[in-house]
């Protein structure tokens, strides 16, 4: 998405989802307003325009990742906990790649205040979900977050990308990314640009 004629809401959508690129990418720390407003295509001078700060602009881009996993785990409903079923059900819907990743950069950078106070309340957020609407235990909450923190981490290893450098691994890898139906398909943030 580009151009001249786009509205403030349209323009603040299109360099939050550079930003959830780029902060995917490089994390809080090594990500500039200056590449975000690359990859947007605009003046850094806008972008700080639109977030007045870098650490503006990654909360909201960790808030919109946060909110897109809470909508997933709401979403799947079971009247009792199945880590299998649980599981199976996430992974058939669609959760962008970048948005898994902007959470692990958020996890990564705790130590920015604000940061690490929205990503303890996010965990403790998705534990509710977890508890509330599936009755989940608090060992198959772990077992769920664990599950995902693991897919995070080999996403953001590039697990996929340099699997003959560890050929094996790969029972391993595909086990966490492709069991149940692969967890992650491309969604709109990771074609808008």
């Amino acid at each position: 998405m580009s151009g001249g004629n786009l509205k403030r809401p349209e323009r603040r959508e299109q360099v939050l989802g550079a930003a959830m690129r780029a902060f995917g990418r490089t994390g809080y720390h090594g990500t500039s307003t200056t590449e975000i407003a690359r990859e947007a295509g605009i003046s850094q001078g806008y972008v700080l325009h639109l977030f007045d700060t870098k650490e503006e602009l990654f909360l909201a881009a960790l808030q919109r990742a946060g909110d897109v996993i809470l909508a997933q785990m709401r979403g799947i409903g079971l009247e009792s906990f199945a880590l299998d079923r649980f599981t199976e059900r996430y992974g058939r819907t669609v959760l962008d790649e970048t948005v898994m990743l902007v959470l692990l950069q958020g996890f990564t950078a705790s130590s920015v205040p604000a940061v690490g106070a929205y990503v303890r309340g996010l965990l403790a957020e998705m534990y509710q979900v977890l508890v509330e609407h599936s009755n989940a235990s608090p060992e198959e909450a772990r077992d769920y977050l664990a599950r995902g923190l693991l897919i995070n981490a080999v996403l953001a290893m590039g697990y996929r990308e340099h699997a003959d450098e560890y050929p094996w691994v790969t029972p391993l890898i595909d086990a966490v990314l492709s069991d149940p139906p692969p967890l992650f398909e491309t969604d709109a943030i990771a074609r808008d640009g």
